[in-house]
């Protein structure tokens, strides 16, 4: 390309230079608010149904609307916020039917992960993972909640397949924002229910058992499916 003997004046490259640092501290921007306005969602600051003020976001993070529309657009995304003509952001209500969609993407990408880890990873990773599960802190509704979630985003950073990767995070998300939204998350049965799940399914891709890491992930799923899909119905 460089025999082409082309020169482009270098006012032209400060020029292109300065439109990337532009974009790329927009981008940044909007990615840092696309984080805010999750945890807010996940703590329940921003409730399902919900209308996105943008006047009022964009004075509380200090910035014009147009980031706070980025963010609120990567975030639709994903699932957690839904645009109405017209009308604006909206934190995203979840149906029985949503819910359904949703544990049906589990039974497709709970497979997925196994397999990529049986492909790809050594035994020493899955350990690594099992191990980690004793950072899962118990306590409210909301620690558990983040903390779970925290051990899953640092399970999707193992994640050999990076569009696979990206899938599961979503997903993960997605289910961050539903177990804050559930009324059964606040017992202590419930969140051990989750742990004892974890450790059963990676105790078992630590053995290399990945027959019973795939049984014990779909019949996860369905159990799930029928205790939390009745709270979303009416």
């Amino acid at each position: 390309m460089w025999s082409l003997g082309i020169v482009r004046p270098a006012s032209n490259w400060i020029a292109d230079m300065e439109i990337s640092i532009d974009r790329l501290k927009k981008e940044s921007l909007s990615e840092t608010i696309a984080e805010e306005l999750f945890r807010l969602i996940a703590a329940g600051t921003l409730k399902s149904g919900q209308r996105l003020n943008e006047v009022h976001l964009s004075e509380s993070f200090g910035v014009s609307r147009g980031p706070i529309r980025e963010a609120a657009r990567e975030l639709e995304g994903q699932g957690l916020i839904i645009s109405r003509p017209r009308q604006g952001f909206y934190v995203a209500n979840f149906t029985a039917a949503q819910l359904t969609d949703l544990y049906e993407v589990v039974r497709w990408v709970d497979p997925a992960i196994i397999h990529d880890f049986q492909t790809y990873s050594d035994p020493q990773s899955c350990r690594d993972i099992l191990a980690d599960i004793d950072n899962i802190g118990l306590g409210s509704k909301l620690d558990l909640a983040n903390s779970l979630l925290a051990f899953r985003e640092r399970l999707a950073g193992r994640i050999h397949n990076r569009f696979l990767a990206a899938q599961a995070l979503a997903l993960f998300r997605q289910f961050h924002i539903i177990s804050a939204l559930i009324g059964a998350s606040g017992s202590e049965a419930w969140m051990n229910r989750i742990i004892l799940l974890q450790r059963e399914t990676w105790t078992a891709m630590a053995g290399q058992d990945w027959d019973r890491a795939r049984a014990l992930g779909l019949a996860a799923a369905e159990d799930w499916r029928k205790d939390v899909t009745p709270q979303f119905a009416g």
